[in-house]
């Protein structure tokens, strides 16, 4: 009777051992496959591309990378105005074009740019990190012999392009709405379970250029922004000189919406406007 016993407590216990075993196995078979879904088709999740482009009316401008063709609009050319210009990088899911209009009004004096991203609207190629900088540094070689000061203007993702733009080139102002520290910490923070720093590809790190700009600069927060946290953007905020930097919060303003708001135009127009 007591071997039977003991066989059975055994038994038990080699089932509850099982039963753990194959819970972890499936656990980290799962934990593998989602971590790989996440690495291959993380640049799905990063960049939004809209397809086709919004009818501007305004100059067409290409400008040649390599073996890519940039595609976007200029607005008040050289020729109409003193001089001074805007590059504008926009958001990961954003139209360049949808601010043409706003902005046109806005800056009567300056010639913008709005060239889509590589992989955007009718521009050539496919989004990465470093094919955004090197596309931002080849914009701004390409522009800035007509123009006697160069701002940038980076909106969200933009945001990473312009600080690092801000950091290779002479820059007149820079600003950035919506900005964030790292890609990567947010990424991180959405996903705790899978280490960030070793699977993304594209981090756009501006915390770490942030105390290597020199040009004054305005951060603009949306006080609602429910993608960028709040967080994530003060602690850019510290990573910079104070003594170039202006900081405004767009009440009752979302991620998505900040355009929406008049305190924007104005907050834009009389940063640049400030001598």
């Amino acid at each position: 009777m007591k071997n039977k016993k003991q066989k059975k407590q055994k038994k038990g216990k080699n089932s509850v051992r099982l039963f753990f075993t194959s819970t972890l196995m499936v656990i980290a078979i799962g934990y593998i496959i989602v971590g790989t879904f996440l690495y291959l088709n993380q640049r799905k999740f990063l960049y939004f591309p809209q397809p086709g482009v919004l009818t501007t009316g305004e100059q067409p401008i290409e400008i040649i990378n390599g073996d890519l063709t940039l595609r976007g609009w200029v607005v008040h050319p050289t020729g109409e105005n003193t001089g001074d210009a805007i590059i504008y990088f926009g958001g990961n899911g954003e139209r360049p074009e949808a601010s043409i209009i706003d902005f046109k009004n806005l800056f009567n004096t300056h010639t913008i740019y709005f060239i889509n991203y590589r992989g955007y609207g009718e521009s050539d190629g496919s989004p990465t990190e470093d094919g955004l900088y090197h596309d931002a540094i080849t914009i701004y070689d390409h522009v800035s012999p007509e123009h006697n000061h160069i701002i940038i203007i980076g909106r969200s993702l933009g945001t990473g392009v312009a600080t690092y733009l801000a950091t290779e080139r002479d820059i007149h102002k820079l600003i950035l709405v919506e900005p964030y520290d790292c890609l990567m910490n947010i990424a991180q923070a959405t996903y705790p379970i899978f280490p960030m720093q070793l699977m993304m590809k594209d981090k756009y790190n501006s915390a770490a250029r942030a105390s290597q700009i020199t040009t004054p600069t305005l951060i603009i927060k949306a006080e609602n922004d429910q993608i960028i946290p709040a967080s994530s953007t003060d602690n850019l905020i510290e990573q910079f000189n104070s003594h170039i930097l202006e900081t405004a919060t767009i009440p009752g303003a979302n991620h998505n919406d900040i355009q929406n708001y008049t305190q924007y135009y104005m907050l834009l127009r009389d940063f640049v406007n400030k001598e």
